[in-house]
């Protein structure tokens, strides 16, 4: 999953092989943990909620390695972008080990 925990694994595993992992430690990582806390906190701005996430499947199609999980539509869509573009330096790692078997 997309715990606080996987997240910690996954930027040892990329400063393991010499990648400068880029995440937010404290932010929440599952759309009902976000959802919830927007309800609670604050009004939800839609245009900014959309320009975020397109910024960040930006940031992310614009990196040089991609780690991440392709059962994520962020991670997938980056994924695309970046194809588009020539892809990533190396080949993209998945945590999803089912995505290999049943994509």
């Amino acid at each position: 999953g997309d715990d606080a925990e996987t997240a910690r694994m996954m930027a040892d595993f990329c400063m393991d092989k010499g990648m400068q992992p880029l995440f937010d430690e404290g932010e929440g990582r599952t759309s009902k943990d976000n959802s919830a806390l927007m309800t609670l906190t604050h009004k939800v701005n839609v245009t900014q909620y959309a320009l975020d996430a397109i910024a960040n499947v930006e940031l992310l199609a614009r990196a040089h390695h991609l780690v991440g999980t392709f059962g994520s539509h962020f991670t997938r869509m980056a994924h695309e972008v970046s194809f588009t573009r020539g892809g990533y330096r190396t080949p993209p790692v998945t945590l999803d080990v089912h995505w290999f078997v049943n994509p």
